[in-house]
């Protein structure tokens, strides 16, 4: 019989393979989870893929932080310096100077009415614009107001008005005949049908009438819109038309102030 060695021979070797198992648990256990683990996490990771989101999010703020380049730069207006404007402004105001310095001297001229003579129409010390003779489309016509030198032989000595260019309103032209009866004026036999532009409160004629007036060539017949406080061809006779200056186009000024009206 032989069950003792047996049981000898057994309890040695549960004990042996205890002992292993116990001493090898722990490391092969930790082993085991540890290769689990990592293996999980690749597959886990290879499945799920790079994830873009993060990866849009990382371009966006490279972009945001990445300087621009040239043709960003030209994309992009550009702003006007203040200096810039500033010179543009100055030859504009130059050019603008240089054009009314030509202007006037060579088409248009302003000259300041140095009485009443012209009352209503113009006031003593309006500023009106006169268009040069040599600059007119055309010739002068009846009714118009120019401006012309002072008549070397002037009879009325006013203080106002002497020695300074004179602006009055051409009533006869070369050629015509002219002549008052009473408070009218007539012309080749003609009545003068004047559009308002003598003083209604003294009449077209006012004090003085009107000599029978043969007009010369080249010359003409003027009188002021006051006809009872003028000193005009009824007391200087017909001027030439080379003391024309030009024809008055407008007021500018009046009492100091802008005052636009055309004739």
């Amino acid at each position: 019989m032989r069950l003792p060695d047996t049981e000898e021979q057994t309890a040695p070797s549960n004990g042996g393979t205890a002992e292993p198992h116990e001493g090898g648990s722990a490391s092969g256990v930790a082993a085991g989870d540890l290769g689990l683990s990592e293996d999980v996490a690749r597959t886990s990771h290879s499945r799920r893929g790079p994830d873009y989101r993060l990866r849009g999010l990382d371009l966006g703020a490279q972009e945001i932080d990445k300087p621009a380049t040239r043709s960003d730069r030209k994309d992009r207006p550009r702003r006007r310096r203040p200096r810039w404007r500033l010179a543009k402004l100055g030859v504009v105001l130059i050019v603008a100077v240089l054009a009314a310095v030509l202007l006037r001297a060579m088409v248009v001229q302003t000259f300041s009415v140095p009485s009443a003579a012209m009352v209503p129409t113009l006031q003593a010390g309006d500023r009106i614009l006169v268009v040069k003779t040599s600059r007119l489309a055309g010739p002068i016509q009846s009714g118009e107001i120019i401006v012309f030198r002072h008549p070397s032989s002037f009879p009325c000595r006013t203080s106002q008005e002497e020695g300074r260019d004179l602006v009055q309103r051409i009533i006869g032209l070369p050629g015509e005949t002219i002549w008052s009866v009473g408070n009218k004026i007539y012309r080749d036999g003609q009545l003068l049908h004047e559009r308002g532009w003598y003083d209604s409160k003294y009449g077209q004629v006012g004090s003085v009438p009107i000599r029978r007036t043969v007009i010369p060539p080249d010359r003409y017949f003027v009188m002021g819109d006051n006809r009872s406080d003028s000193c005009d061809s009824r007391a200087f006779g017909t001027i030439p038309r080379s003391a024309v200056v030009g024809k008055v186009i407008a007021v500018v000024v009046r009492d100091g102030h802008l005052y636009v009206r055309f004739f």
